[in-house]
C-alpha cells in the first residue's frame, strides 16, 4: 500500500509539473483575427485669408494678456518668463501682419525693445536690477499697446486679407459685408 501511495503521489506530481505548458496553450487558444485598419482620409480645407476684427482681436488680447502675466510673475520660473515673452512677440507679429505696413511699421521699435527683454531672459541673469527694468519695459510696452493699437483705434489700417498687403479695410466694406 506504501509503494501505491508513493506511486500516486509521484505520478501527480509529475502531471502537474508537465501539464499544460504554454506551448499546449497556443495549440488550443483561439487566435485573434486582425483587423484591417481603415486609411485615414485628409481633406484639405481652404482657410479665409481675410483679416478679421476678431482675429486681430484676439492676437491683440493675448499679446496683452502675455505680457501682463510676465510682468506679475517675473522671477519666479525662468522656462515661464521665456515662454511669456516668446508668446507675447509671436503674437505681436500676427498683429503686425493684420496691419498695414504704415502701422505696421510703428511696431518695430516696440518689437525691438521686447526682444531685448528677450535677450536678458535667455541669458537667465536676473538680478533686481534686470527684473525692475524687465517689469518696467514690459509694463511700458504694455500701456503702449493699450493705448495705440486697440482695434478701434487701428481700424481704418486694417488689411483686407493677407494676400493682398497694401488694401485697407474700411468701414464702407464693413457695411457691406453685414
Amino acid at each position: 500500500m506504501r509503494k501505491f501511495m508513493s506511486a500516486l503521489i509521484i505520478l501527480a506530481v509529475l502531471i502537474n509539473t508537465a501539464g499544460c505548458g504554454p506551448e499546449w496553450q497556443k495549440k488550443f487558444i483561439r487566435k485573434k483575427k486582425a483587423v484591417a485598419k481603415k486609411p485615414r482620409i485628409w481633406q484639405e480645407k481652404k482657410y479665409s485669408t481675410e483679416v478679421t476684427e476678431a482675429l486681430y482681436s484676439k492676437h491683440y488680447n493675448y499679446t496683452i494678456n502675455w505680457l501682463s502675466e510676465l510682468s506679475d510673475d517675473i522671477g519666479q520660473n525662468g522656462k515661464k518668463d521665456l515662454m511669456c515673452i516668446e508668446e507675447a512677440m509671436s503674437q505681436l507679429y500676427d498683429m503686425q501682419r493684420c496691419l498695414l505696413p504704415e502701422k505696421a511699421n510703428q511696431l518695430d521699435k516696440h518689437i525691438k525693445r521686447l526682444e531685448e527683454v528677450r535677450s536678458i531672459l535667455r541669458k537667465g541673469d536676473l538680478d533686481v536690477t534686470n527684473r525692475d527694468y524687465i517689469r518696467s519695459t514690459v509694463d511700458r510696452e504694455e500701456r503702449f499697446l493699450r493705448s495705440e493699437f486697440y482695434y478701434n483705434k487701428v481700424k481704418g489700417y486694417m488689411k483686407k486679407s493677407f494676400e493682398e498687403p497694401d488694401t485697407a479695410f474700411t468701414d464702407s466694406d464693413e457695411e457691406q459685408g453685414a
